[in-house]
């Protein structure tokens, strides 16, 4: 057998290239188990990491296509939710519609209300002038005798007003219903009457305060007194009180002919 002598790193490598067969003698030698099982240990982690990579793939396309079923639900969502909006909408305005039909009905019956108000407040007046003398009379006087306003004018007039508004003065002179009588004894007394087809505190009020100007400027007893069809309970405590005599008028009084 022939001996070989290797004496430098070139020697080792021209015998191994004449000798493959103990290249892998060698390395089984030079390097450990675990170093020589590397390649198929890398081989098996790579094939495992690939595994596991197409799991996780799998996985994330199973989430993404429920994600796009959960996007397509809240669409179909969104639409419904769209089209009872639309619905709504159409209710709203519907309701607008019937909001201003309303508003329309309301200004139409306020506006004939306004027209007939002053109607009716004439022919309650009339009434009360025509029961001049039932309302006298229930007062306990007699004789009585309504009074124009070119006479309440004169009676006016004739007194000092310098302390009186102007617009006081005048709602006197156009007062509804002022009567003359006179008392059992004889005595002249005058009554303030404010006539309204449902007297309110607001009669009151004039029929007050133009008896207090009727005693003022005459110097005689002067009566409140309001009449009408109805009252307004709110009245109730005054004619309670006996500072103003109430008198309701007859219906038939008010019926048109």
């Amino acid at each position: 057998m022939t001996t070989t002598a290797i004496n430098t790193i070139e020697d080792l490598v021209r015998i191994m290239d004449d000798h493959p067969e103990w290249v892998e003698a060698m390395r089984i030698r030079l390097l450990s188990r675990e170093v020589l099982e590397l390649p198929r240990t890398i081989a098996t982690l790579a094939e495992t990491v690939e595994s596991f990579a197409a799991s996780t793939n799998k996985r994330l396309d199973t989430i993404e296509d429920r994600l796009a079923q959960h996007d397509a639900l809240l669409a179909d969502v969104d639409a419904r939710f769209d089209a009872v909006d639309a619905r709504f909408d159409a209710v709203d305005a519907r309701f607008d519609e019937a909001d201003s039909r309303f508003e329309s009905v309301e200004n139409s019956i306020q506006k004939l209300r306004n027209e007939v108000a002053p109607i009716k407040a004439a022919h309650a007046r009339n009434a009360a002038i025509e029961d001049a003398l039932a309302i006298a009379g229930d007062l306990g006087l007699r004789q009585a005798k309504t009074l124009t306003r070119e006479e309440l004018w004169e009676i006016s007039e004739s007194a000092d007003t310098s302390d009186i508004s102007t617009g006081d003065l005048r709602s006197f002179r156009r007062a509804d219903l002022i009567l003359e009588a006179a008392n059992t004894d004889g005595e002249t007394c005058y009554v303030a009457v404010e006539v309204s087809f449902t007297a309110n505190g607001r009669d009151t009020d004039r029929a007050i305060r133009n008896a207090e100007f009727l005693k003022r400027f005459t110097g005689k007893r002067s009566i409140a007194a309001v009449a009408g069809l109805y009252k307004d309970n709110r009245i109730d405590e005054a004619l309670k009180s006996g500072s103003v005599f109430w008198h309701q008028l007859d219906p038939e009084q008010l019926e048109v002919e």
